[in-house]
């Protein structure tokens, strides 16, 4: 992970206030909680020293978490902040976080900011996957492509709050459901006569990818329709070569797509 992207992550907050303000004695307990797996022995001669116990144990957290995969980092830091909601002293820690674009609301460590780079939604969180989304889409100036396998009605949903106007879309897909796909795609175009609307089919795409402005390019781990129905993951691509391949790729399945007619 670089800096870039560790500057905006909540481990750091919540993993510093844990070791703060959590009594040492109580911290195997929380953390295995959340679903980690840390080493905690230690000699039993050295466990009532506190200064000894305290940076033992942030030792084997830290190195515990850095071996876990992205996703499973982000999902020990909503178990981490749900455990910290139950302190009293937890609106210093939302204070901290919201510094950095996060929050915990209702027991619940949530994203409040835009620059926030990966998003990890957990099962049935499908409004807060909506909204992000949503936040995404929002931010297109001139063109805005959707590649989605699986798309339905709802990406009209999303695409009439872009603000700036007029706007080119792009809808790369493979399955549309909804026997009446075609006649909203009609009636969304005669309603927005500033949305140049195209849609085609093709097969060469699994992941689901919204690029805008053929410059910022966001992965999508779960179909719009479906996103937040199941865990999964939002995050923005950073690196140039990555981008410049996904947006190469693109245009190559666009230019030999099936036209959809609506």
């Amino acid at each position: 992970m670089d800096n870039k992207k560790s500057d905006l992550h909540p481990w750091r907050i919540l993993l510093g206030h844990f070791m703060d303000k959590v009594d040492s004695y109580a911290i195997p307990g929380i953390i295995d909680r959340t679903g980690m797996v840390v080493d905690w022995s230690m000699p039993e001669n050295e466990r009532t020293y506190k200064k000894y116990r305290i940076d033992t144990f942030r030792s084997r957290i830290t190195t515990a978490y850095e071996a876990l995969p992205p996703e499973n980092q982000l999902k020990v830091s909503h178990a981490t902040a749900a455990e910290l909601s139950t302190f009293r002293w937890v609106d210093v820690v939302k204070n901290d976080l919201k510094r950095i674009g996060w929050d915990i609301e209702n027991d619940r460590l949530i994203p409040v900011d835009a620059e926030v780079r990966e998003l990890f939604f957990p099962k049935s969180t499908m409004h807060d996957a909506y909204v992000e989304i949503r936040k995404i889409v929002q931010k297109t100036s001139k063109s805005i492509c959707v590649i989605d396998p699986h798309i339905d009605s709802t990406i009209f949903m999303i695409l009439k709050t872009i603000p700036q106007l007029p706007i080119e879309i792009d809808l790369l897909t493979f399955r549309i459901h909804g026997g009446d796909f075609a006649h909203e795609a009609n009636i969304f175009k005669a309603q927005h006569k500033d949305y140049s609307v195209e849609i085609r089919k093709t097969d060469e795409f699994h992941d689901r990818f919204i690029v805008i402005d053929e410059t910022k390019c966001w992965h999508i781990g779960a179909s719009i329709k479906d996103a937040g129905n199941k865990a999964f993951m939002i995050s923005l691509i950073e690196d140039d070569g990555n981008k410049a391949a996904l947006i190469k790729q693109i245009n190559n399945s666009w230019s030999t797509a099936h036209v959809q007619k609506i």
